[in-house]
C-alpha cells in the first residue's frame, strides 16, 4: 500500500469514527414486552442506523404494523415516531429465524430516538416495546474495569476476521465480522473506567490512539 492510500484510509477512519460519535445508543439493547400479539425477542443496536433483532416472535396479527423508534416508551411519543420498514403485519415470527436486521430510513440515526416497539400505526396500540440500556461500561471487551490498549488490541487481533472464528469479544457490535465499527466502539468509550492497579503507563489520548489503531491495521494488511 503506497504512503498517500494509508494516509487516504487514516483519513476515512478518524471521520468514520467522529460520525459514529453521534450515534449514542450504540451496542445498547432492550427485551420487547409482550402486550399483543405474541411479540418478543430482544433488540440490539449495532450502529448508528441499523438494529439487530434476535429470538423476534409475533404471530402477525393487526393491519399496518411497524417497527417504531421514540424518544420514550409511552404511546404518545411512539405515536409522533419514526417508522421502519419493513411491514410486519402478516409475517409470522416464531424466534427461529435467526437474527433480523433493520435499517432506519435514509439520513436517520439513533440520536434522540432512546425506545422502541412492535407499532401498530392504523390503530396506535404498542404489541411491544421496550427502552434501550446501555451496557455498563462500553467497549471494555477484556472486562477488566477499563477501555485501553488491551481491548484495542483484541480488536487489532482480530481484524478483518469473521466471527467465529475469531474472538466474540472482538465483535461488541455483534455483526459477525471484525470491522470499522467494532474499533469505534472501544475508541468512543477510550479511558471509561478505572485502569487496572499497577499497569504504570501513560495512556494515550483518543485522537492519538486512534491513529496508532490505524497503523496497526495498514501494518497487518500490509504482511497479510
Amino acid at each position: 500500500m503506497s504512503r498517500r492510500a494509508g494516509m487516504l484510509f487514516v483519513t476515512c477512519l478518524l471521520g468514520l469514527w467522529a460520525t459514529a460519535v453521534q450515534a449514542a445508543v450504540t451496542g445498547s439493547t432492550t427485551q420487547l414486552s409482550t402486550n399483543y400479539h405474541n411479540v418478543g425477542g430482544t433488540v440490539t443496536v449495532v450502529d448508528d442506523d441499523t438494529f439487530r433483532v434476535d429470538d423476534f416472535t409475533f404471530d402477525g396479527g393487526g393491519p399496518a404494523v411497524y417497527f417504531y423508534l421514540a424518544t420514550g416508551e409511552t404511546d404518545a411519543e411512539f405515536s409522533l415516531g419514526l417508522p421502519v420498514m419493513p411491514l410486519l403485519s402478516a409475517n409470522v415470527f416464531d424466534g427461529t429465524q435467526g437474527p433480523l436486521f433493520f435499517d432506519l430510513p435514509t439520513g436517520e440515526t439513533f440520536n434522540g430516538y432512546n425506545a422502541i416497539s412492535v407499532w401498530c400505526a392504523q390503530f396506535s396500540v404498542n404489541f411491544g416495546s421496550g427502552t434501550f440500556e446501555a451496557p455498563s461500561l462500553l467497549g471494555d471487551l477484556d472486562n477488566d474495569g477499563f477501555v485501553g490498549i488491551s481491548d484495542l488490541n483484541i480488536i487489532l487481533g482480530n481484524w478483518n476476521l469473521s466471527v467465529p472464528p475469531a474472538d466474540p469479544r472482538a465483535d461488541p457490535t455483534n455483526q459477525g465480522f471484525v470491522g470499522i465499527a467494532n474499533l469505534n466502539v472501544v475508541l468512543n468509550n477510550w479511558n471509561a473506567g478505572t485502569p487496572p492497579p499497577g499497569t504504570g503507563q501513560a495512556i494515550p489520548e483518543p485522537a492519538g490512539i486512534g491513529l496508532l489503531g490505524a497503523s496497526a491495521i495498514l501494518l497487518t494488511r500490509r504482511q497479510s
